[in-house]
């Protein structure tokens, strides 16, 4: 997130490529939306794999930031994020805000699953400890694949960006 006294580092062109070679690997799927943090990284990635994958509409989704280390430590309600014009910039494919998902980044995933059932959401990698309840050893850029299981996430694979399989939980 980008407060007022300053903003974190623009998406690095390492970061670009690692969210190219994403692509190429979440080329397979079928998704029709990406739902992004509005965190400025996070919504550069969103451009990348948007424009990789046949530019896909992205939709902000405010709550996914939630599980990002400094907004735990400051509260979601406490970041002053980009203005709406300043993320579309960065990210052209913007089309919607999804601003009627809930606050909490589990209850916002379980949101954007009942949008669409193969969503490609582009957080930030705590949301995939958070997801999985577990302290898993993550690469900066990672893919977790989930399946909702009742009321819990159940994570069903782990993939470095290149699709190299990490954990596999039939």
């Amino acid at each position: 997130p980008r407060a007022t006294g300053g903003s974190p580092p623009p998406l690095t062109e390492q970061g670009a490529t690692q969210a190219r070679t994403a692509a190429e690997f979440l080329r397979s799927q079928c998704f029709d939306r990406i739902y992004a943090s509005p965190c400025a990284r996070t919504l550069a990635t969103a451009k990348e794999l948007s424009e990789a994958l046949g530019d896909l509409p992205v939709t902000v989704v405010p709550a996914l930031a939630a599980c990002a280390a400094a907004v735990k430590k400051r509260g979601l309600e406490n970041l002053p994020f980009l203005a709406p014009t300043e993320m579309a910039r960065m990210c052209p494919r913007i089309d919607s805000f999804g601003e009627s998902a809930p606050k909490s980044f589990e209850a916002a995933c379980a949101w954007v699953s009942q949008q669409t059932p193969q969503a490609l959401v582009v957080s930030h990698r705590e949301g995939i400890r958070d997801l999985a309840h577990e302290k898993l050893k993550l690469p900066y850029c990672a893919v977790g694949v989930f399946e909702k299981g009742g009321e819990d996430w159940v994570l069903k694979a782990l993939h470095r960006n290149t699709g190299e399989l990490l954990v596999s939980r039939g």
